[in-house]
C-alpha cells in the first residue's frame, strides 16, 4: 500500500518514493491498480476517501466527467451515516 501524507497547506508527500505528488499523480497510483492511503501527518486521520472524492471533482472541471449513471450508483450506495 502506498502511504502519502497529506499536510497543513494540502500538499500531498508520498512517503514510498520520497516526494510531493500532484492528485493526478495519485490518481495514476490508483489507476495503476495501487491501494493508497492518505492520512494528516499530524493528526493521523485518514483523508484516502476525501482525496479521491477531489481528484473525481478536478477530473470532472478538467472535462472528464463521470457517467451520470455511475455517479448515481456512488449516491445510491450511499454514505455511512454516523
Amino acid at each position: 500500500m502506498r502511504m502519502i501524507r497529506r499536510y497543513s497547506k494540502g500538499k500531498l508527500y508520498d512517503t514510498h518514493d520520497n516526494h510531493y505528488v500532484a492528485l493526478p499523480q495519485i490518481a495514476a497510483f490508483i489507476r495503476a491498480g495501487e491501494e493508497i492511503r492518505v492520512t494528516n501527518k499530524e493528526t493521523g486521520e485518514d483523508f484516502t476517501a476525501a482525496t479521491m472524492a477531489q481528484i473525481i471533482l478536478e477530473e470532472t472541471k478538467n472535462g472528464q466527467p463521470l457517467p451520470v449513471a455511475e455517479l448515481r450508483k456512488i449516491i445510491v450506495s450511499g454514505l455511512p451515516v454516523e
